[in-house]
């Protein structure tokens, strides 16, 4: 059986996926870019949840960014 090469790329167990994940449900899906992703990798490659740790570099390196939950009119 032959792989799609675009399955492979949506994997939602991938690492970038889960930190986008993360990064959503906190408002902040707008702060991910690769540039800083492959920086904060390098960064917690020895942390036990890399999705966390490096989802947790980007909000502290973030911290005076609006929330994407601004943008909604309740």
């Amino acid at each position: 059986m032959h792989k799609n090469s675009t399955e492979s790329k949506n994997n939602a167990f991938k690492l970038s996926t889960q930190v986008k994940s993360i990064l959503h449900e906190k408002g902040l899906s707008k702060v991910f870019n690769y540039s800083d992703y492959e920086y904060f990798k390098t960064q917690c490659k020895n942390a036990w949840n890399k999705a966390q740790a490096i989802a947790e570099l980007f909000i502290q390196d973030n911290q005076n960014t609006n929330s994407d939950f601004n943008d909604y009119v309740f």
